[in-house]
């Protein structure tokens, strides 16, 4: 009997360890699980797994499920539908797997034309001239940004961007040595402050996150370009989000104030944002507005190919200040921050360094 007991105690103790170090429902509240983190790749061998979300994984209190890492080609293996590098950045290797894109080119039927161009052909042309460019070869020092993954108990980046950095003076790396450490010091290396604790500020702030996230949830199914926040408010769903854990009935006041929160912190994340401050409180969709997103890769078209910003690219407050002037001065940096990472992710800029964007 006291042997069972022993084994119960260790079973116990080993579910408790086994326990993530911050609840998955407050994820949301470290900054550091929304961003590409940079951190050495001998952390990100070591990251301990989410045991209940695959995908997860922690380093100390902070849930990380992306990665931006700057290192040397020490492997590379061709397979027929991913290329997997071996990346070095001095403190281990890491595996970055890079998808091949399908050639559409493939399914084009030749076409001629009377003024005797095939089109076919310079598309090919073109096509090949710009694999050579982008062609990685062992040594060749690359940027990797991507998604961490177990794969066959070997950990790997899922690569969303891939690029290759001239750079004979090591101004690149030095940089990301230089920046490293105050990353760990300022950020990664502090625990986080989120209390866990199920006091009554804590179960508001718990409901307002939940607001958060269904209104977000509503904004990406419905697509909708722009509201008022009493269109919110209207919507019974959300509603009833808002009066969980209310011993009282809510007044209309109280429900407002709630809604009013979750619509603050959507955005100071960038989700949402206002053209014209004023009474009418009109919010845009930052994922929709179509006009913001094209002014901003004008931008960076544009200023990135003068002698200023030729090497390194726009520095973001460059940017900030310029879609200030030419779209609206309402913009906040979190909305910009979140066009230029879906900018990237559509692979129409590139980020250089340290939040200096160019044109791809």
């Amino acid at each position: 009997m006291q042997g069972d007991s022993a084994e119960e105690c260790a079973e116990i103790q080993k579910s408790k360890n086994a326990e993530d170090p911050l609840p998955s429902m407050l994820w949301g509240l470290d900054p550091v699980h929304g961003v590409f983190a940079k951190l050495y790749i001998k952390d990100i061998l070591e990251l301990k797994k989410s045991c209940p979300i695959p995908g997860v994984f922690f380093y100390k209190t902070h849930p990380i499920t992306k990665v931006d890492i700057l290192g040397t080609i020490v492997q590379k293996r061709e397979r027929e539908k991913s290329v997997s590098f071996g990346v070095d950045d001095g403190t281990g290797v890491i595996s970055c797997v890079c998808w091949k894109k399908q050639r559409a080119l493939e399914n084009i039927k030749p076409a001629s034309f009377s003024f005797g161009v095939n089109l076919l052909e310079q598309l090919n042309k073109i096509t090949q001239l710009e694999q050579q460019n982008s062609q990685l070869e062992l040594g060749d020092i690359v940027h990797v940004r991507g998604w961490l993954k177990d794969y066959r108990e070997q950990r790997e980046i899922h690569s969303t961007n891939v690029s290759k950095i001239a750079d004979p003076v090591f101004t690149a790396q030095i940089a990301r040595m230089l920046e490293l450490p105050y990353l760990y010091r300022n950020f990664y290396d502090k625990t986080s402050k989120i209390s866990t604790d199920s006091t009554e500020p804590n179960q508001q702030g718990g409901k307002i996150l939940s607001l958060q996230r269904k209104i977000k949830q509503f904004l990406d199914q419905t697509r909708v370009k722009n509201f008022y926040q009493q269109e919110l408010e209207a919507i019974d769903s959300l509603v009833c989000i808002a009066q969980q854990n209310q011993e009282t009935p809510c007044v209309s006041r109280q429900i407002h104030e709630v809604f009013q929160e979750a619509v603050c912190a959507l955005q100071e994340e960038g989700v949402i944002f206002q053209k014209v401050a004023g009474p009418s409180k009109l919010y845009l969709v930052t994922d929709e507005e179509k006009e913001l997103h094209n002014a901003t890769l004008r931008i960076i078209q544009d200023d990135s190919t003068r002698p200023k910003h030729v090497e390194k690219g726009c520095p973001f407050l460059h940017i900030v200040n310029c879609v200030r002037h030419s779209y609206s001065a309402g913009v906040s940096e979190a909305a910009v921050q979140r066009v230029l990472d879906r900018l990237e992710c559509n692979s129409e800029i590139v980020s250089t360094m340290d939040r200096h964007y160019t044109a791809a």
